[in-house]
């Protein structure tokens, strides 16, 4: 019986291993809902550990110069994961994070808040460039897309985290019990192996041997088949260097581009950030019966189901079904929200009371946070692993996700001064229109990929028939 709970338990490493490189993402989910129990904090004299209140301007930069720190990331860690291994560079975003947190404990200056946010931005960067391509290469092909799909789930485990531990804590003490999450990742992961493909690209074989027997519970003997074609498939890589204009000049790595760009660009048009960053905010905007922090726990516990949902139907349902009860799921909720601050705003001009409609924010928000983590969280970037070669498949990523980081800054950071100029009803319905435009889009140009190999993609994507008429 030992031997074969012993055996059982080899066998699950690279579940081990996953999950603990995952905890960089749990990470990256407590960085972006920051801002959600702590902007209400520091514009709080007796909470804040800041002189003064900071001003529009200043939360402004706060809540987005993460995103200038997630496009810095990625190259970098692009570098470090080729230079030095996925470990170092997963183990490096950790250390981002602690840093960040140590900078937050210290503070007294926006300053010194802003560089703690950039560091944070950064650590993003590093978790989500690195541990997909971590996890691909530790996992066998039968666990890829299950393990694979972990990173939405542990993300909005992180951001539950915060929601449910931000309200209730003051502002140090939130930042000692977030300190102790990058922390624990890297003690823990540090155990951990490299991938083999790293270390068959170094030509270090025997570490690569090594390597596997760890992940598969067995002896280099067993694992030959295994092996030889992991190694093939790296030399092959080394063989084909990609280049910008591969990326381009190639009618199926364009138009896959096309596609994953602007999927990735109405995911961040959709709102998802300023909604994320700043729920708590929100929900005490609208005056609510319903507490905020208690709003934002529900929100929380929402994108965790919604992520699991997705990650245990997407093989069967597939991909463009789910992107278009995304996008039509929130514009409903989208132009519902912008509704009901616009009768908000006419308070006075209407005859019947808001208290009848008190219910309408919390609903709006949880339809919407259900919608985005069904589709556009996970599936945006689940295009991406599936319609580029693995040949231009890094250097893909790389620029979209710059564009994405890009596109989530002047998002962030043009928000409040929005919510000022036009209204927060104008603000919620414009995001409606942008997901209105992502459900045309997804319909007419996105290509239904449950089911097919990377070679099927491939040939589909040189096809230039229409797209509409694809089966879903």
């Amino acid at each position: 019986m030992w031997t074969i709970t012993l055996t059982l338990l080899r066998s699950k490493r690279q579940y081990l291993a996953a999950i603990l490189a995952n905890l960089s993402v749990t990470c990256t989910g407590c960085a972006m809902a920051w801002t959600s129990p702590v902007e209400s904090k520091l514009t709080r004299p007796w909470l804040s550990p800041l002189s003064a209140v900071p001003s529009d301007t200043q939360l402004s930069w706060i809540g987005s110069i993460l995103a200038l720190g997630s496009i810095a990331g990625p190259p970098l860690a692009g570098y470090i994961a080729h230079r030095y291994g996925r470990k170092i560079a997963l183990l490096g975003s950790g250390l981002l994070f602690v840093i960040a947190y140590i900078l937050f404990v210290t503070t007294r200056t926006v300053a010194q808040i802003l560089v703690g946010r950039f560091l944070q931005g950064c650590g993003i960067g590093f978790a989500l460039a690195i541990t997909p391509m971590y996890v691909c290469e530790i996992a066998t092909s039968k666990r890829r897309g299950t393990l694979g799909s972990l990173l939405q789930v542990c993300m909005t485990l992180g951001m539950l985290f915060v929601y449910g531990v931000g309200p209730y804590v003051g502002y140090a003490a939130l930042q000692y019990i977030l300190l102790a999450v990058p922390l624990l990742y890297c003690a823990a992961f540090s155990q951990m192996p490299e991938t083999p493909h790293f270390f068959i690209a170094q030509g270090r074989y025997a570490d690569a041997s090594r390597s596997l027997e760890y992940l598969r519970g067995e002896p280099i003997e067993d694992l030959q088949d295994e092996y030889g074609a992991i190694q093939r498939a790296v030399e092959e890589s080394l063989r084909h260097r990609a280049t910008f204009r591969e990326l381009v000049g190639d009618h199926a790595n364009r138009r896959a581009l096309f596609v994953c760009t602007g999927i990735i660009v109405l995911q961040q048009l959709s709102g998802i950030n300023p909604v994320q960053f700043y729920t708590q905010t929100i929900f005490e905007k609208t005056g609510s019966s319903l507490k905020p922090e208690i709003a934002v726990i529900i929100i929380g516990c929402v994108q965790v189901v919604a992520s699991m949902v997705t990650v245990l139907t997407l093989d069967r349902l597939g991909r463009r079904p789910y992107l278009l009860i995304s996008a039509g799921g929130m514009c409903v909720a989208l132009v519902a929200l912008g509704t009901y601050f616009y009768l908000e705003s006419q308070r006075a001009l209407i005859s019947f009371s808001m208290d009848r409609i008190a219910f309408l924010p919390v609903l709006s928000l949880v339809v919407f946070t259900a919608a985005f983590c069904l589709g556009f969280g996970p599936i945006a970037w689940l295009l991406i692993g599936e319609m580029f070669a693995p040949s231009i498949k890094s250097l893909a990523s790389s620029v979209v996700s710059s564009t994405c980081w890009t596109v989530a800054f002047f998002v962030l950071f043009y928000f409040s001064s929005l919510d000022v100029a036009i209204g927060t009803h104008w603000l919620f319905w414009m995001f409606a229109i942008c997901t209105a435009g992502a459900f045309l889009f997804t319909y007419l140009f996105v290509i239904e990929t449950k089911g097919m190999s990377l070679p099927e993609i491939q040939a589909r994507l040189n096809e230039t028939a229409p797209v509409i008429n694809d089966k879903a």
